[in-house]
């Protein structure tokens, strides 16, 4: 029983990111092609940027698969004590970096077109909500890069660790 609520947190922790898997699968397969072609119909003179857009949103599911991957790792680390979570931790960041890049180039040029063609107002709301969307995975890097610089510098076996 005592192992079991030691090991609670991170048996939680691999549910939602099986969910979150599941979750990025479905998007991946029904909503990302119908994506595309709904910005085709609804904005025909924007027509050259349905593939581009579709492979930068593929390529951020490819690196949140990837960061997936490596908290998966993380996460056996974590009840193993391993001493591999430092290069988890420096993966999740880079793919973090790598998904807030890709998010910049892949969503937000279809958030200023998209804007930009349906009002003659300047409304930056949902520029703002994207922008801020942004930030959220590199908050996540922020978060590991300082969990290896603690990782990096102390055994990461939490019995001994002081």
């Amino acid at each position: 029983m005592n192992l079991l609520i030691k090991k609670l947190p991170t048996i939680i922790l691999r549910i939602t990111a099986f969910l979150s898997a599941i979750a990025g699968l479905l998007v991946c397969i029904f909503g990302l092609p119908s994506f595309g072609t709904e910005i085709t119909r609804i904005y025909p003179e924007y027509a050259f940027w349905q593939y581009p857009v579709c492979a930068g949103l593929y390529l951020m599911a490819a690196c949140f698969y990837f960061v997936l991957f490596h908290f998966w790792f993380l996460l056996n680390g974590i009840d193993r004590y391993d001493k591999l979570m430092v290069k988890n931790l420096k993966m999740i960041r880079l793919g973090a970096i790598m998904f807030g890049i890709l998010y910049f180039i892949a969503v937000m040029p279809i958030l200023f077109l998209a804007v930009a063609a349906e009002t003659e107002d300047s409304n930056p709301g949902i520029i703002l909500i994207a922008a801020f969307i942004n930030m959220l995975p590199l908050c996540a890097a922020a978060t590991a890069a300082i969990l290896e610089r603690i990782a990096d510098g102390k055994n990461c076996n939490p019995k001994t660790a002081q």
